[in-house]
């Protein structure tokens, strides 16, 4: 448990120091999609404050738990949203409307939604095995059509570009990604924490290598 409780810690400071990078960078540059990337961290750090309080409290509180899912699967789709924005600007905002609109209506699913199975919940990012049957498709809309926009908008405009920071936005969103299926196929779920550090990392670093050479 400790070992959870450290790696939750330390994967919301790198969130939360990231995030405020993103965000002082959008400040200065008034890039869209440095404005969504800057979100989806924001809500990265987010879930990671609802995991933290899961490993502290020994459990997960009904809002705690409801908050998490829904800064967990919209996260990934507004990532997505910055590299949509990379190479369309038309197709960046039709995609924006979509996922807000999925947001909405998974957020408003949840305030309604019991968790009957909540004293039962282990914390930390296991807890995303329990997520109830009328919001596995909000999840999954959200997190999968964001993984895809997200890696594949990256490659997309690296064919169009040939510019290398795509590719390492693409590596830091398949390890991102990845980290929780690992750790569930090797039974360490300590993995997913250095998977989505390792992720958000190499994600920085082809976002802020972007500032030099992409226009929105």
């Amino acid at each position: 448990m400790l070992l959870g409780e450290v790696s939750s810690v330390v994967v919301t400071l790198f969130m939360v120091v990231l995030s405020s990078l993103l965000t002082r960078h959008y400040a200065l540059g008034r890039r869209l999609y440095t404005l969504w990337w800057a979100v989806s961290f924001w809500l990265s750090f987010l879930a990671s404050i609802m995991d933290t309080l899961s490993y502290l409290n020994h459990g997960w509180a009904l809002w705690q738990y409801k908050v998490y899912l829904f800064a967990a699967a919209s996260l990934v789709a507004f990532m997505g949203a910055g590299t949509i924005y990379l190479f369309s600007r038309r197709a960046g905002h039709i995609y924006v409307g979509v996922m807000i609109v999925i947001s909405l209506g998974m957020w408003q699913t949840l305030a309604v939604t019991p968790i009957p199975l909540l004293h039962a919940m282990p914390p930390g990012e296991q807890a995303q095995g329990f997520v109830p049957a009328t919001i596995v498709v909000y999840f999954a809309l959200l997190s999968g059509i964001g993984a895809v926009a997200l890696f594949g908008g990256a490659l997309i405009s690296f064919v169009r570009s040939r510019r290398a920071f795509n590719l390492w936005i693409a590596l830091g969103a398949l390890i991102f990604s990845i980290g929780g299926v690992v750790g569930a196929k090797v039974d360490l779920y300590q993995l997913f924490y250095a998977f989505q550090a390792l992720g958000s990392v190499i994600l920085y670093y082809g976002i802020v290598s972007s500032f030099r050479k992409a226009r929105t």
